[in-house]
């Protein structure tokens, strides 16, 4: 099924020049993972930044950078990047924060934003909570209903911190989504707070 839901092409310009933070650089890769459009979109845009790279006019190479580029192609290589997640590859350990959900962190990106998994139950509503900056989320399985609108396998959201909001699992299956986010939810109520401390998103 192909994604209703997408990144803006702004968010797709900057993932193809590689600017966009690592945290939600992954959940914007995890959305192409399911949409061959926007996977287009984001190979133009790479051309589109390649020709431009091309026809900028020739500028001296400091002294001693050719140097260190060689030296860099000698050395051992660099990481491979890690695999965009999707719910095949998922898998949740004993970090159950509630029956039915887990949360799964991954390190915190390079100026704290966080970047988790998170599953939920059908019929599971997260508590009332709004942001404190960007949250990216993209769906690998089941569905989510944020007010009117549903988000299905695949479905990309972009919220900021003017949006407080209850989503609710409407799937007969668990809703497993990858999420990044620029700071800890905001939680209003001791409850809230209880379970933020806990999982630290």
């Amino acid at each position: 099924m192909t994604p209703s839901r997408h990144p803006s092409q702004a968010v797709l310009a900057e993932y193809a020049s590689g600017a966009l933070r690592s945290p939600f650089a992954t959940v914007v890769a995890a959305h192409l993972e399911y949409c061959p459009g926007c996977r287009g979109d984001v190979a133009r845009l790479e051309a589109v930044g390649f020709t431009l790279l091309g026809e900028l006019p020739p500028t001296a190479m400091a002294v001693g950078r050719l140097a260190q580029a060689m030296a860099a192609l000698d050395g051992p290589s660099p990481p491979s990047q890690a695999q965009a997640p999707t719910a095949e590859r998922v898998e949740f350990g004993p970090e159950q924060v509630a029956p039915g959900m887990g949360v799964r962190r991954a390190p915190d990106g390079d100026n704290g934003e966080l970047l988790y998994l998170l599953r939920l139950p059908a019929g599971r509503q997260l508590l009332l909570h709004g942001h404190q900056g960007v949250e990216f989320t993209t769906v690998l399985a089941g569905a989510y209903r944020d007010g009117d609108e549903v988000y299905a396998a695949g479905d990309f959201c972009e919220l900021d911190s003017s949006v407080d909001h209850q989503p609710q699992v409407v799937s007969g299956r668990d809703c497993i989504c990858v999420i990044a986010s620029e700071k800890p939810m905001r939680m209003d109520t001791p409850l809230g707070r209880s379970i933020q401390d806990l999982t630290g998103i």
